[in-house]
């Protein structure tokens, strides 16, 4: 089963629902759901999130409604010492998108799905927008 990890940013698309870009984002989340795939994202994702849906006036009780719902289907990767050291040591040019990398990495992901492939030139493993996955998936299917 493909691991498949989620970059902050289509996190941000799927709970915030940002329009253009949340319907391929929940169509990757059904396949976890399903269990199609198995589903990570990064626990600094779950910070920013935090940060982002409080900045949409959604209540404290919303927002860690929202994650828990989240994190139900999606597992969780480690931003350790590892993780920054080998971010700080990379030739990624956005720190925060080191740690995801090297999170995903780590776990042993397949492919992060974000909307900034540009970000991530310097990955080793696939890297697609969530249009771009579903479409993989279901050729290979």
């Amino acid at each position: 089963m493909r691991k498949v990890f989620f970059d902050t940013n289509v996190v941000l698309d799927l709970l915030i629902g940002r329009y253009e870009w949340s319907r391929p984002a929940s169509d990757v989340f059904d396949l976890a759901v399903d269990e199609k795939i198995v589903l990570y994202c990064s626990t600094l994702t779950l910070a920013t999130a935090s940060y982002y849906l409080e900045r949409e006036h959604l209540t404290r009780d919303e927002i860690f409604s929202k994650l828990t719902c989240f994190i139900e289907y999606c597992l969780l990767t480690n931003v350790d010492i590892t993780v920054a050291k080998s971010a700080l040591n990379s030739s990624f040019k956005d720190f925060e998108d080191a740690m995801q990398y090297y999170s995903a990495l780590a776990e042993g992901c397949d492919v992060i799905i974000t909307r900034n492939k540009k970000d991530f030139s310097e990955a080793q493993i696939d890297v697609m927008d969530p249009q771009e996955f579903l479409d993989k998936f279901y050729g290979e299917n």
